[in-house]
């Protein structure tokens, strides 16, 4: 029989073609970004989290939906008043969409990129420029992109409860 897929398989068939081990260490082309991000702005909170999307907790919940070598997707689910604190993607490409719910989001261009060695600059305390973006961000709106340095670091704190679709490439390395 006939076999559609889900919106998640979807995603994972796009990022594969724009981060996965098939490109070879390539970084992905903005065409390919642009075709991860439009289909990232059309996933809902039913997509990702079926009937169920409230936090349990009032703690930050994080869940891997795929961690793979070249690329994650996870959720982070929010409750109204906390924050994920100042932080950064050092090197990364990531996409980000509000399943439900209002996040304010305040974010910074690094000012210098490399230490004295000439190492990135990948953990705190970041010197940053003045905000370039200080931004609210909803489930009604599109997906979010931050690259390897325009406004890579940054803080959210929600609003009201929330949850949050992030693609991150390549994943963190911890």
């Amino acid at each position: 029989g006939d076999y559609t897929l889900n919106k998640v398989q979807m995603l994972l068939l796009h990022c594969e073609k724009a981060f996965g081990a098939a490109k070879g260490g390539e970084p992905p082309t903005r065409e390919e970004i642009d075709q991860v991000a439009s289909l990232v702005s059309t996933i809902t909170a039913r997509d990702m989290l079926g009937d169920s999307p409230a936090p349990s907790d009032r703690i930050v919940q994080y869940t891997d939906v795929y961690d793979g070598d070249d690329y994650t997707i996870c959720l982070f689910q929010v409750p109204k008043g906390a924050r994920l604190p100042m932080h950064n993607h050092p090197g990364m490409h990531v996409l980000s969409k509000v399943l439900f719910g209002e996040l304010s989001v305040d974010a910074y261009d690094a000012v210098h990129q490399s230490d004295a060695n000439g190492q990135a600059a990948d953990s705190p305390p970041f010197e940053v420029s003045v905000s370039v973006k200080n931004d609210s961000w909803t489930e009604n709106g599109k997906a979010h992109y931050t690259g390897p340095r325009e406004g890579n670091i940054h803080e959210f704190r929600a609003v009201t409860d929330c949850c949050v679709l992030d693609v991150l490439a390549p994943p963190y390395d911890f």
